[in-house]
């Protein structure tokens, strides 16, 4: 009898540990083969703003670098020591239903809309909780979705 109470909490307590650590160990994993320099390849208008077309064209070949102790944006922005949060988005497909402005990913605008599931990378500042930069992660691409532009880099 009492094997089999351990049997039981083998199953309830273990099993689901483990399966949270090797998601875990997947999103590391995923996180550190984005680290690298990425460049604005291609600009393209898919919602209205502000933002000239002459301002977002110039934002080609600018420049985002991940790195494990620091992450810099083309603006001069740099975080030392930046928070990279990896989350996975399982898109509501139901006829009819509006997403949320924080559900609103390149699917919405038609683009990547062929994907289950959409992976954001957030990059977050020390000491904050906002996350001024979020990308969608597309193979080995990063999406941005800026102002009116999509930025691939």
């Amino acid at each position: 009898m009492v094997n089999i109470w351990k049997l039981i909490i083998y199953f309830f307590v273990f099993i689901p540990f483990t399966v949270a650590n090797a998601e875990f160990a997947e999103r590391e994993d995923a996180l550190e083969e984005l680290f690298g320099t990425y460049y604005v390849s291609r600009v393209e208008r898919y919602r209205g703003g502000l933002t000239s077309s002459e301002d977002a064209f110039n934002q080609l070949e600018a420049g985002v670098e991940l790195k494990e102790s620091e992450f810099s944006f083309w603006d001069g922005t740099v975080y030392e020591n930046p928070i990279y949060e990896i989350e996975d988005h399982l898109l509501n497909r139901n006829e009819g239903n509006v997403p949320s402005s924080s559900e609103k990913f390149g699917n919405f605008y038609g683009y990547g809309s062929e994907r289950e599931n959409v992976r954001t990378l957030n990059v977050y500042n020390r000491g904050t909780d906002v996350a001024p930069y979020v990308f969608e992660v597309v193979e080995d691409k990063l999406w941005m979705f800026f102002r009116w532009m999509v930025l691939q880099a």
